[in-house]
């Protein structure tokens, strides 16, 4: 990380206190989690990102930066993208990343460029891009027809919930098919839309195919 000329206790000494009573962090490593946070936040304000609340994509940049830095150890990013997260999800109290405001929420071709973008900033595979892309417009397609939604901004948890679960029962897939879906629309949901999932564990789930006995 290198010699620092400031004191790292008096780096948002706010949330250092704040992790400290609440015993969210060890004591040695606070002032470091407390230094990522305040590196991210000039990082973002140089770009004139707003640092309000949580970015997913400038923080998959600012990680990234890190990652391309040769003094930056392996695990260092790792630490940021956790301290981060704990300044905005806990500290602060925010939810997920919304949609930039250059973004409409009910522009589906908007929507999945923006998806796109995110899953090539964290690197995913191309056939994995293609996959969750896929997925996303076929869900959109179905909630404003079936879940009788009149906009994108309309959907919510309960029409995920509904397609996963009419994966299963009316188009009959399978259980890797049904969790390719899956995984594509928490990515949505998590990461383009910033929209609360819920409890997912009610969503009727695909059978696994039985495995034949083995013959000796």
């Amino acid at each position: 990380m290198g010699k620092l000329t400031m004191d790292m206790n008096e780096i948002l000494p706010d949330f250092q206190k704040f992790l400290l009573d609440r015993s969210m962090a060890s004591e040695k490593n606070i002032p470091f989690l407390a230094y990522w946070v305040s590196r991210y936040l000039t990082f973002a304000r140089k770009r004139d990102i707003s640092t309000d609340g949580y970015q997913e994509s400038a923080v998959i940049e600012f990680l990234n930066m890190l990652r391309a830095d040769e003094k930056i150890l392996d695990w260092q990013p790792r630490q940021a993208d956790d301290a981060i997260k704990l300044y905005y999800f806990h500290y602060l109290g925010k939810e997920g990343t919304q949609l930039s405001a250059e973004i409409s929420s009910n522009d589906i071709s908007e929507i999945l460029k923006e998806t796109n973008r995110l899953i090539r900033l964290k690197h995913y595979s191309y056939s994995t891009e293609r996959t969750y892309l896929q997925w996303i417009e076929r869900f959109f397609n179905y909630a404003l027809q079936t879940g009788k939604k009149k906009e994108i901004s309309d959907i919510a948890a309960e029409d995920f919930r509904n397609f996963i679960s009419y994966l299963a029962l009316k188009q009959k897939v399978s259980s890797s098919t049904q969790n390719q879906a899956f995984n594509a629309l928490l990515f949505l949901f998590r990461n383009v839309l910033g929209k609360e999932t819920g409890d997912l564990g009610n969503t009727v789930r695909a059978k696994r195919g039985q495995k034949l006995p083995v013959v000796f």
